[in-house]
């Protein structure tokens, strides 16, 4: 479930099912989830694609897999084009900005697009500043970007990010003012001073409602990239996503398929035997 910054309250769209969620946590170094298309959907604890505008696409291809068969590939054709990937959990105990402890993804710039050569897709955590589900007016996004963390873009390869010490940018839905302030590490959102005016003042106890990634919103030029591997951990309550087009034990291995065309043909030369 993914809201806008126009006319939308977090809190009230999600609030008679966030009374009753519960999640199970993973652990902060567990085995990699496998994320599929058919894992795709709507509500809560599903990773959905969202925000999708005009030329622009998201989704679980195996066009430049990261790790076994698969990875998130994002596109747009110009500045018009938008594509977000996210995942709620909602209102959770213990998941909050004072707990957070990894956060990290891996994400891929290809070579070839028109689009400043700064730009990739950027990481963002969802918030409610004061943690409560019965207010309003205080959620947003800490939005993590390698531009305002030292640059160094390289089109064409992987790059493994651990962003839990980076600088992270706000954009609040509410009142409806941005309050940027590129170089504030979360320590610093959390524990002060209050950039910007009037920004929503985080603390330990705010809520962390969920995880996103996407491109776009006034992007001039076209852009293709990539995301594998999203963790994100609340001490021992974790969960590491992995995409993939297919299952494990869906696709044949290299040599599975060269025993089944030896299978094949061996068939074929038999049935040609028999009419023989």
């Amino acid at each position: 479930m993914k809201l806008s910054k126009q006319g939308m309250n977090m809190k009230t769209l999600l609030h008679a099912a966030l009374l009753a969620a519960a999640v199970t946590g993973t652990g902060a170094h567990a085995a990699a989830i496998t994320v599929t298309p058919e894992d795709m959907g709507p509500g809560l604890n599903h990773w959905n694609v969202t925000n999708v505008r005009v030329n622009s696409s998201a989704a679980i291809t195996n066009t430049n897999a990261r790790d076994g068969n698969g990875s998130v590939e994002m596109s747009l054709a110009d500045g018009n084009g938008k594509a977000d990937f996210a995942f709620t959990w909602g209102y959770v105990a213990g998941r909050t900005l004072g707990n957070l402890s990894a956060l990290s993804y891996d994400w891929y710039r290809a070579a070839g697009g028109t689009a400043a050569a700064h730009l990739q897709p950027a990481l963002r955590l969802v918030y409610d500043a004061d943690g409560n589900i019965d207010t309003q007016d205080d959620t947003g996004y800490l939005i993590w970007e390698q531009i305002y963390n030292g640059g160094g873009l390289v089109d064409g390869a992987w790059t493994s990010s651990d962003i839990i010490g980076g600088n992270f940018w706000m954009r609040q839905f509410a009142p409806g003012n941005t309050v940027e302030n590129y170089g504030t590490m979360l320590a610093e959102w959390m524990n002060g001073p209050r950039p910007g005016a009037p920004a929503d003042v985080l603390g330990a106890n705010s809520a962390i409602l969920g995880i996103e990634f996407g491109i776009g919103s006034g992007w001039n030029g076209s852009f293709t990239g990539f995301v594998d591997n999203v963790h994100y951990a609340f001490g021992a309550d974790g969960q590491r996503f992995n995409f993939e087009t297919a299952a494990a034990g869906e696709v044949p291995e290299p040599a599975s398929l060269a025993l089944l065309g030896l299978g094949i043909a061996a068939a074929v030369t038999a049935r040609k035997r028999k009419r023989a």
